[in-house]
């Protein structure tokens, strides 16, 4: 008789063919990028585009664009009437675009205002920030090297040759990531319903064995608000990425745990116990910590980086922010707990289901609607997430290791502290009043918020084969579901 596939089998099947399909989106990618084509020093200004394809081949792709031409400044591209690159001049090349709440009256009069302006926003943008260009060329752009080297047409004539145009991460600073207001209603929403299911769970009884032991969630909370932020500031530091990057890292880590964290410690038979006070606790202090967190590294990071202005960071608006879409659905999640007991034996399972079902979609919603930046700058972060969120299971891993915890609660405390609420920091990424979905920020806490549950699904999976030690089973009270 066959025997049936149980569902940890079916989890590491998922997981080995997401990370199949991630390896071959990389290669691919890298394939692309060092792929063979003609010298493109042959081409000149003045040579005609006929000339182009005899050189350098079939190009990846040519691109009908219009290029608003700022003498001093640079030039604004602009495709299907939207801005699809910025490309400064002069002094101007190197410098870092300015957020949005830079702008002011007290800026010098020589500031260059296309640093206000970002790829993918409508063209109409560039008059309104910049004023009228003192040019339009209506012309082609013809790419290869996955846009490391372009070729400037107009009237069928060479106008420019770049030939090394580099494509790294402070490329991410300029875009802006395609959000309607509604898609932000409809994730504030996703985060409000989820955190309301993760409050249906928060009883007293979560709370009084860890009250008798409390070494377990002290080394936990420290891990997980304390830890995490400094070592994530340690990281930036020591690989020095572009401002909106680094900043979404400091996001990513002042975030309270994610919600499948319960989930992934009962397949990695940790403390189901330690791991709900965690979360419970976690999902309450984070109302504040979150905020002070971010905007003590985040105002840290501005003032020791070399960025042209300082990042003004909103604390009040941060906090306004958490606290509508955690503190109240966590208040309205513990009353209807404490007011509809039976009810909410019934439905919170099918709640957790549904609003794991709801992110998830929500989040391959949101990159197939950016499908285009997507593919174009994941490789530039993927290592950066990888790496952080590695270093993040380490951080709770080793926390706990020091502080000589029984093994149930190494592998909860590990999973607690590597599993991040990465959708509550894409609301604030995506918070007009805040960082308006500024590319970088947004980047990194949507690749966490699938890369996360990838690492966290592998890491419970191996820790599900290896067996604990039968005096930890018996001492530790592990909440049934029911």
């Amino acid at each position: 008789m066959e025997k049936s596939k149980g569902p940890l089998t079916s989890v590491w099947q998922s997981i080995r063919h997401t990370a199949a399909l991630l390896l071959w989106m990389l290669v691919l990618g890298i394939s692309n990028l060092y792929s063979e084509t003609g010298n493109i020093n042959q081409l000149r200004q003045g040579m005609s585009q006929d000339e182009i394809e005899k050189v350098m081949g079939s190009a990846d792709k040519v691109e009908n664009v219009e290029r608003h031409i700022f003498h001093q400044w640079g030039r604004v591209i602009v495709r299907e009437n939207k801005i699809s690159d910025i490309r400064l001049t002069g002094s101007y090349r190197d410098q870092t675009p300015l957020w949005r709440g830079d702008r002011s009256d007290d800026q010098p009069d020589d500031t260059n205002k296309l640093l206000y302006l970002r790829i993918g926003t409508p063209f109409t943008l560039i008059e309104e920030t910049a004023g009228t260009p003192d040019e339009i060329a209506r012309g082609k752009d013809w790419h290869y090297q996955k846009g490391r080297q372009v070729i400037e047409t107009q009237n069928g004539v060479i106008t420019a040759v770049n030939s090394n145009r580099q494509i790294g991460l402070e490329k991410l600073d300029w875009v802006k990531l395609n959000f309607s207001p509604l898609s932000l209603l409809i994730m504030n929403i996703t985060i409000a319903f989820i955190m309301f299911g993760v409050a249906l769970e928060i009883k007293p009884e979560s709370f009084k064995q860890i009250i008798k032991e409390p070494k377990s969630l002290i080394l936990g909370i420290f891990s997980q608000f304390l830890a995490l932020p400094a070592i994530t500031f340690l990281l930036i530091y020591f690989i020095q990425p572009t401002p909106s990057v680094a900043l979404g890292m400091i996001l990513v880590a002042a975030c309270p745990g994610g919600n499948v964290s319960n989930f992934m410690s009962s397949l990695a038979k940790g403390n189901m116990a330690l791991s709900i006070s965690l979360t419970a606790f976690a999902t309450v202090v984070a109302v504040f910590m979150t905020p002070v967190n971010f905007a003590f590294w985040g105002n840290l990071y501005s003032e020791t980086s070399n960025m042209v202005i300082p990042i003004r960071i909103d604390f009040f608006e941060i906090l306004r922010t958490v606290m509508l879409l955690l503190g109240l659905p966590v208040i309205a999640g513990i009353w209807f707990a404490r007011q509809f007991p039976d009810l909410t034996s019934k439905i919170i399972k099918p709640i957790k289901k549904t609003s794991m079902v709801i992110f998830l979609m929500f989040v391959i919603g949101a990159l197939l609607g950016n499908l285009e930046f997507f593919k174009a700058y994941i490789h530039l972060i993927m290592f950066i997430v990888i790496a952080h969120n590695a270093l993040a299971l380490l951080t709770g891993f080793s926390i706990a290791s020091l502080g000589r915890l029984p093994k149930m609660d190494r592998r909860s405390l590990t999973i607690e502290t590597g599993i991040q609420n990465s959708g509550l920091g894409l609301v604030l990424i995506f918070n007009p009043r805040l960082f308006d979905g500024l590319g970088g920020m947004a980047f990194i806490a949507a690749w966490w918020g699938i890369w996360h549950i990838i690492s966290g699904l592998i890491m419970s999976y191996l820790w599900s084969r290896k067996p604990l030690p039968k005096e930890e089973i018996k001492s530790v009270h592990i909440p049934s579901e029911s």
